[in-house]
């Protein structure tokens, strides 16, 4: 079975829940900051069954679909371009850094073709998606592109919350908050996609490249196009009166409204705020997040 996941650390950990295997407690590589857990406490903790399968059977389509402008070719140069500013706005762009994401880029790239090798020899394929706007427009994007296989395609979609006991309910956004282990309690929700929902879902696809937005949100289940300005109202909400640094802003605010947006695109419309002048830099650092801002008026 091939997993498909749409975001590079739910990939990760569903390449360790393929064969996962719990830590050993009195010899396994495992290191604490602060008191070692009981056994007990341990076991709770790495509780958890394989998938199934071995790691090489995971791609990763991690290319942030609900940002940008994706009239423009997935495998351009504006979509590599786009990916760098991601992972370098908060001033961590030296060459070294700026190497490895033209290596990750390749990667990424690679990821793709596999996808589609996969398809051609009718492997059957799983995507693991949930409501969280970059997997659900990465959903689209995929079922646009399975379309026209041959293979058997199934989807397990992320829940809004699980009952895990009596008096314990967990709330969840994406599958980044997964723990390897736990991937399996899952399973029960795959269903089979027929070619008539693959061919809906793809579009969806396309009418999100018509729409030309440079924005996508997930409005009642569903990924639309949405002005730039979309999220600003939680930004402004949750901006205090006195001095602050950007970087505890963004935290509260993905604390507070866990919508599956990124800490990026809170940062790029918090400095078209400053660009505005709706927000004065009190202390300008080079790692951006860390700077010091305050209202204008």
């Amino acid at each position: 079975m091939i997993e498909v996941m749409f975001g590079e650390s739910e990939g990760g950990a569903m390449k360790v829940a393929k064969n996962y295997r719990k830590p050993n407690f009195n010899s396994g590589a495992t290191a604490w900051f602060g008191k070692k857990p009981t056994e007990e406490e341990f076991c709770k903790m790495f509780d958890g069954k394989a998938v199934g399968g071995n790691s090489s059977e995971v791609v990763c389509i991690p290319f942030h679909l609900d940002v940008g402008d994706i009239t423009v070719s997935i495998e351009s140069e504006y979509r590599k371009n786009l990916i760098v500013d991601f992972y370098t706005l908060n001033g961590f762009g030296d060459a070294n850094s700026r190497m490895s994401l033209e290596l990750a880029w390749d990667k990424y790239l690679q990821e793709i073709e596999r996808l589609k090798n996969y398809a051609t020899q009718g492997e059957c394929i799983r995507l693991w998606y949930s409501d969280a706007p970059y997997s659900l427009c990465g959903f689209y994007y995929v079922c646009n592109l399975l379309k026209e296989y041959d293979c058997k395609v199934s989807a397990i979609k992320l829940p809004h919350h699980m009952q895990l006991s009596d008096t314990e309910i967990q709330f969840y956004t994406s599958w980044g908050e997964i723990d390897a282990g736990r991937f399996h309690r899952f399973l029960p929700l795959e269903r089979e996609l027929s070619t008539c929902e693959i061919r809906s879902f793809a579009f969806n696809w396309v009418e999100l490249k018509e729409d030309k937005s440079t924005l996508r949100a997930v409005v009642n289940g569903k990924a639309i196009g949405v002005p730039e300005d979309f999220y600003d109202h939680i930004i402004r909400k949750e901006i205090p009166e006195d001095e602050f640094v950007m970087a505890r802003l963004i935290g509260n605010i993905l604390g507070y409204y866990p919508l599956g947006i990124s800490d990026w695109w809170y940062a790029k419309r918090i400095n078209k705020m400053i660009e505005l002048g709706e927000l004065i830099v009190v202390k300008k650092l080079k790692e951006g997040y860390s700077q010091v801002l305050k209202k204008s008026r």
